[in-house]
């Protein structure tokens, strides 16, 4: 038999007819294949009722005829199929559009499983649904975790669960109860229904078991930090607790492990204050390589609800002004239209003309500097005014520029008109332009200013 030339040799094409029915084939055997499974059958059906169920124009009356039908299907079956990607997509339909009954039924039949749910990379949404429509059982949800925290915060998929509940349903006995496994066996074996709910309140009763708690907290921290997986705020409220109660040395060591991760850390209470107590805390190079790592993202942390506070904290304790203005007062100046219009942005060049006003500075973040001033007196040098005084001069040139070309506007709006008053009272230089757009205001006719004054 003569050999085939590879080169010269070419395979008949292929017709469409024969590619379909190639495809076809494929198919069948796939659902053969399906069908052999122990719950085969019951997938298949299931998919294509779910089909109709998923659709978002699907009739009311309809809708509950189709669930009934499903939840016919799967009743004794869920927790044999549901981690399944494609089974986990219909049982996330059924806690959706199903009523109060049958989600209950569904939280059940899975109830004992959450654990494992937690850790599947399918189950994990069924879990979120639960949490988000069957009230009843957020609370076995919650306990399940119990004993198992230390582990879930670092699994890929079961951090995301956790997270969930931590920040969004648990209480603060609960929130309690699952941080508190970061400090020891102890608090994971034994939960106590009146007792401490913070480590404030434990190590006042029993001082004894600070060393212990500090040496479980860095053992779960650390990792974390290593890994760059801070973004928990249960992560947070251990990092909290670690800098609050650890010794010098301890602390100084997770500052500077964590000081590039702290930008990760500032979109919960607990991480600003964390971040806050790292600026306080951390020397001049920590505190440098802080304030480069929020450079890129600096007018998202002044506009934050909690990411605010630690720019302040940065213009409050950090003694070499000259470096906060080229790190973040200089970029602060060149969105100053953009901040001074914001509920939280404002915060931040308001902080430097006028201090810890209450008016602008919130009462969480005032009451962090306040306890903050006894460390502040051993950890900077400057002068509280000295300092006020030199970062006001950095800003006023921009701040009374903003001023003078929209005073005639932001003296109608009540967060702009803030600004302008405290520019005119506090800045330094020249503020004629700004004085002489208020007076002509002032000599304006009513009906000149147009119906929206």
């Amino acid at each position: 038999m003569a050999a085939v030339d590879k080169k010269t040799f070419k395979r008949e094409p292929q017709t469409t007819e024969d590619a379909g029915s190639r495809g076809q084939q494929q198919k069948r055997q796939r659902v053969e294949r399906q069908k052999a499974q122990p719950t085969g059958e019951l997938k298949l059906d299931a998919r294509k009722l779910w089909e109709v169920l998923r659709r978002g124009d699907l009739d009311a009356e309809v809708r509950k005829v189709k669930m009934k039908e499903m939840m016919d299907m799967l009743r004794g079956h869920i927790k044999e199929v549901t981690f399944k990607h494609d089974m986990s997509r219909v049982v996330q339909t059924c806690l959706k559009y199903g009523n109060d009954e049958q989600r209950s039924e569904i939280a059940a039949e899975l109830n004992g499983s959450y654990v494992d749910l937690s850790r599947s990379q399918y189950g994990r949404y069924i879990l979120m649904r639960i949490l988000k429509y069957c009230p009843k059982y957020r609370d076995e949800v919650i306990k399940s975790f119990y004993g198992h925290v230390r582990k879930l915060v670092r699994h890929k998929e079961a951090a995301h669960v956790l997270e969930e509940c931590f920040a969004v349903y648990a209480n603060a006995k609960q929130k309690w109860n699952l941080v508190a496994e970061f400090y020891g066996r102890e608090f994971a074996v034994f939960k106590s229904i009146d007792g401490p709910k913070s480590l404030d309140a434990v190590l006042a009763t029993t001082p004894q078991k600070r060393e212990t708690a500090m040496d479980s907290l860095k053992s779960t921290v650390t990792p974390l930090l290593e890994k760059g997986t801070v973004q928990y705020s249960i992560v947070h409220r251990a990092l909290l607790d670690y800098i609050r109660f650890a010794d010098p040395p301890e602390r100084q060591q997770i500052i500077e492990t964590m000081r590039e991760l702290v930008v990760e850390i500032l979109h919960t209470r607990d991480g600003a204050h964390a971040a806050m107590l790292c600026l306080l805390y951390g020397s001049v190079k920590d505190r440098k390589a802080m304030l480069k790592a929020f450079k890129p993202y600096l007018q998202r942390i002044c506009c934050e609800e909690y990411g605010y506070a630690v720019l302040v904290e940065a213009l409050d304790c950090i003694d070499d002004t000259v470096f906060v203005n080229k790190a973040v007062l200089q970029d602060v100046c060149g969105m100053m239209s953009e901040l001074l219009a914001d509920q939280y942005g404002r915060r931040i060049p308001l902080f430097v003309l006028s201090g810890r006003n209450p008016h602008y500075v919130g009462s969480d973040a005032l009451q962090v500097l306040a306890d903050n001033d006894k460390v502040k007196a051993l950890t900077s040098k400057k002068d509280a005014s000295v300092r006020r005084k030199e970062l006001t001069a950095f800003v006023s040139d921009s701040m009374t520029e903003w001023a003078a070309a929209n005073t005639t506007k932001a003296i109608f709006d009540p967060l702009p008109s803030q600004a302008v008053n405290e520019i005119l009272l506090r800045a330094h230089g020249d503020k004629s332009a700004a004085w002489q757009r208020v007076l002509d205001l002032v000599r304006m006719d009513v009906a000149q200013l147009g119906a929206d004054h």
